[in-house]
């Protein structure tokens, strides 16, 4: 197992200025100021730190490396939907439809094996109450973009979900930091949600975008490859 300093020694200087973009965001609380390209570059900095940390993992051409390029299209896509849904007055359905292709792209990279229909069951369950939960708030158009949406992003947590394997050596580290990551995506936009379609939620900036850079950063992570040994499949989840 590889020890959690050589983590962090090999992992740590390249997050850096993530972390600090991520506290210059809540430093400067650019939501206050309004809509603004300022707003805008603020916000979207941290996500562009972590496409830099991403791209220092892309070497070549493999199987693992579609998987990086995969996660590393979300995070622009992201920052896309980011800077969309500072003016989402007028661009809120570009940006969820920002984030909705970045869910579909990280789906891609965490593969379709092994199934694990019994998880599938579970979230569909917790995806069913949610939009059952949101949809009084919605009108028009929203009804079946919001459904689309809540498909997408339970159907990207059910796929990091299913690559965990607690016992035998399909276990790693960064795959944990996806699951997480995805757990926190669906928090945060569930905040999000509900903030936006059912009542106020109080420091609804700062419970989303913490919750927000946070799975960003667990997803972007799972690109890490600590084994000496390459990947030979896009996920590297198949059971022999």
């Amino acid at each position: 197992m590889v020890q959690m300093s050589a983590i962090v020694k090999s992992v740590g200087p390249r997050l850096l200025p993530f972390f600090k973009t991520s506290f210059l965001f809540f430093l400067l609380k650019p939501y206050e100021s309004g809509p603004s390209v300022y707003s805008v570059v603020v916000k979207c900095l941290p996500v562009i730190c972590l496409c830099g940390f991403v791209i220092t993992y892309i070497r070549g051409v493999s199987m693992r490396q579609r998987y990086s390029l995969c996660i590393l299209a979300g995070l622009i896509l992201s920052c896309f939907g980011d800077a969309c849904l500072v003016f989402y007055k007028q661009y809120f359905i570009h940006g969820l439809l920002f984030f909705a292709l970045a869910h579909v792209l990280y789906i891609v990279a965490f593969g379709a094996q092994p199934l694990k229909l019994p998880v599938a069951i579970i979230c569909g369950f917790f995806a069913a109450g949610l939009y059952a939960f949101l949809v009084p708030g919605f009108k028009n158009e929203m009804v079946w973009l919001c459904l689309i949406y809540v498909i997408l992003i339970f159907t990207m947590f059910w796929r990091a979900v299913a690559r965990i394997h607690p016992f035998g050596n399909m276990w790693t580290w960064t795959k944990m930091c996806a699951c997480i990551g995805a757990l926190l995506f669906l928090i945060s936009d569930f905040f999000l949600a509900v903030d936006k379609f059912r009542f106020a939620i109080p420091y609804r900036h700062q419970i989303v975008m913490s919750t927000y850079y946070s799975a960003q950063l667990g997803i972007a992570l799972s690109v890490v490859d600590m084994s000496p040994k390459p990947q030979k499949s896009l996920e590297d989840d198949k059971t022999k």
